[in-house]
């Protein structure tokens, strides 16, 4: 058996929060030690760095991952933009084991060793029943490819292995990330945790996105730097697509790439190109997010695309997304055999933003559906793979990690 906790708490410091929180997720073990602790923290606290210490002294010794969050941390019916969020895992049926490894674009080969250490753990794990693997992995916002680091991660954990995970934010402020590893928040390295469990994690991302715009050729790329499509300035073209589906991009060119991801990501339209399968059998479109445009009017994007891949500008209204929010948590639960004891929620900072006052609905309909606790955060960029899955690293997305009771 698993057994979830879950805790949030909006105290006026991350030192009061993070007790508060952690107290509220072990009351909900009933007795039992957990093995894992993953928590999400607002870097806007003075005191960010106490977070993981404190809960250390509620918890034990339980290994303790997660980061800073992307502006919203949540648990059961608490939501808010400043604050800590604890989930704790316990139980005879899941064991974890945590490496971390040094972040070095563009291949992000140290995540290979670390997670063929993991992958070792789960050989072991099996002899002993745990036969079902997910790999969590954090790594902080900065030079991240999330193409190459879950393509890295991947290489080491092996075909048979789950992923999920994200990139950690920063409140929007987009220079603050960190991950947590044991009682220290770092910015210099991301945690691969293995994840071992004698019944399989249901594992779901969805986004409700849709294309609204031209189906376009990337011309002219440069890693995740985005140049040209079409033969035009990509910058140009994508807000002329935007405006064209009705958007109003802002004057200032300091406020565009946050307000394209928020309202007008781009897709990757390619058939050839993965989607990510939902109930009915359609298919999402793969988004990829702006974090920031240079002097030159180049597009810095959460993941490369390569010259040739065909792309075309996404939106979505509330009711979208909400949608999307619930078959996510359907698919997952299914998939976790029906029957969930909690779920992680990592939720992209742009459905905040999207949803606004009103994104509170989102985890409220993803615990009414999983009929389950939950517990979060908001994220800079989604990592989520099933067994048979291609892709691994989304935008705009909720990703649902569903652990079987």
């Amino acid at each position: 058996m698993i057994t979830f906790g879950s805790g949030m708490s909006a105290a006026a410091t991350a030192t009061i929060a993070a007790r508060d929180a952690a107290t509220e997720a072990l009351r909900m073990l009933r007795g039992e030690r957990p093995k894992l602790a993953i928590v999400f923290v607002s870097a806007s606290y003075p005191d960010v760095h106490q977070a993981a210490r404190t809960v250390r002294a509620v918890v034990g010794d339980a290994q303790i991952i997660g980061g800073t969050s992307g502006a919203c941390v949540f648990a059961g019916e608490h939501v808010g933009p400043l604050g800590v969020s604890v989930v704790l895992l316990a139980g005879a049926d899941i064991e974890v084991e945590s490496h971390t490894a040094p972040i070095e674009p563009p291949t992000f080969f140290p995540a290979v060793p670390a997670a063929e250490k993991v992958a070792k753990a789960a050989g072991r794990a099996a002899l002993a029943g745990l036969s079902h693997f997910v790999c969590l992995v954090f790594a902080p916002l900065g030079l991240i490819d999330g193409e190459a680091l879950t393509a890295a991660v991947r290489k080491g954990a092996g075909a048979h292995a789950q992923l999920a995970g994200a990139i950690t934010g920063d409140d929007l402020t987009m220079d603050r990330a960190k991950v947590l590893f044991g009682d220290e928040l770092r910015d210099d390295c991301l945690v691969v945790t293995g994840l071992f469990t004698r019944r399989p994690i249901g594992i779901a991302a969805r986004h409700g996105w849709a294309g609204v715009g031209r189906v376009r050729t990337v011309t002219r790329s440069d890693g995740p730097y985005l140049l040209e499509l079409d033969g035009q300035p990509a910058l140009d073209v994508w807000l002329d697509d935007a405006r064209a589906a009705g958007g109003t991009p802002p004057a200032a060119i300091s406020e565009v790439a946050l307000y394209l991801g928020n309202h007008y990501s781009l897709g990757l339209a390619d058939d050839s190109v993965p989607r990510i399968a939902i109930a009915d059998d359609k298919r999402e479109l793969v988004a990829r997010t702006p974090f920031a445009i240079r002097e030159d009017r180049a597009i810095q994007l959460s993941a490369a695309i390569s010259e040739g891949a065909r792309v075309r500008v996404l939106h979505a209204t509330r009711e979208d997304l909400l949608r999307a929010s619930r078959e996510a948590a359907a698919t997952a639960a299914e998939r976790a055999g029906g029957s969930v004891a909690g779920a992680l929620v990592l939720a992209c900072a742009g459905r905040l933003a999207a949803l606004g006052d009103t994104f509170a609905e989102e985890p409220a309909a993803m615990r009414a559906e999983l009929d389950a606790p939950i517990g979060g955060a908001c994220v800079f960029g989604e990592i989520a793979r099933n067994v048979r899955d291609v892709d691994a690293f989304f935008n705009m997305t909720s990703v649902v990690v569903a652990f079987p009771k």
